[in-house]
């Protein structure tokens, strides 16, 4: 019998892919296709009120069209979990939930883990409590340097949606999509759409720059134009 931190002992069955433990993550799914190398590898950090039951759709999903795909829950051992989820001459993005999305932000800053991409969902920009906790990070004034991927509730109470739409045009990188519900994203309508948004955002990187990645390539991908229905 396999041990619980056995990296060959699923956590659930019955699916095409599955998570694993034993790494320093929660949680990891392979790219289904274990004879190529993954189109990129995607950390997925959660937020407030969050647990990995609601990204396992989601990280499935990304795992079948052929993505590494690392849950990382708490800040213990998450240098560690990074440092492994890295596929040398794969793309490296972080997709963080709300206060994920911050802790994402200051990962970006470090030049020891930054990341090629962001993906940041219900990015929380008031300092104000949500499922009974206040943010341990200040909100940011302006995005980094990178190509990031903004997915915003429409009806997000916690995070308005005009400040996201300010914050959104201080970088050239950087585009906003908005989903249906509020700022829970991945427990809300909205989560449907977050593997397809991701595809669709990580494959038209690699398509724009080429097949491999890499931040200096994805660094100078240009801001795409942005949907009349995210424009104020």
């Amino acid at each position: 019998m396999h041990s619980p931190t056995d990296t060959r002992n699923p956590i659930r069955s019955g699916r095409q892919v599955r998570g694993f433990v034993g790494r320093a993550a929660t949680r990891f799914w392979p790219a289904a296709d274990a004879g190529r190398p993954p189109r990129a590898s995607i950390v997925m950090i959660p937020g407030r009120g969050e647990s990995v039951d609601s990204y396992e759709r989601t990280a499935v999903r990304l795992a079948i069209d052929g993505y590494d795909v690392t849950y990382l829950s708490t800040q213990e051992h998450g240098a560690v979990a990074l440092a492994e989820a890295r596929v040398p001459g794969v793309p490296f993005i972080l997709l963080g939930s709300d206060t994920g999305a911050l802790r994402s932000l200051s990962l970006a800053g470090s030049p020891a883990l930054r990341p090629d991409a962001l993906i940041l969902l219900g990015l929380p920009l008031v300092h104000q409590p949500f499922a009974g906790e206040l943010p341990t990070e200040l909100p940011p004034r302006v995005l980094p340097d990178l190509p990031v991927l903004l997915i915003h509730g429409e009806q997000d109470e916690t995070s308005p949606l005009h400040l996201t739409k300010m914050i959104t045009r201080t970088v050239s990188t950087a585009r906003l999509t908005t989903v249906p519900g509020g700022h829970q994203i991945m427990t809300g309508p909205g989560v449907r759409l977050v593997a397809a948004l991701t595809v669709l955002f990580v494959e038209t990187l690699r398509q724009i720059e080429g097949v491999g990645g890499g931040r200096a390539r994805l660094a100078r991908v240009p801001r795409q134009p942005e949907p009349a229905a995210n424009r104020l």
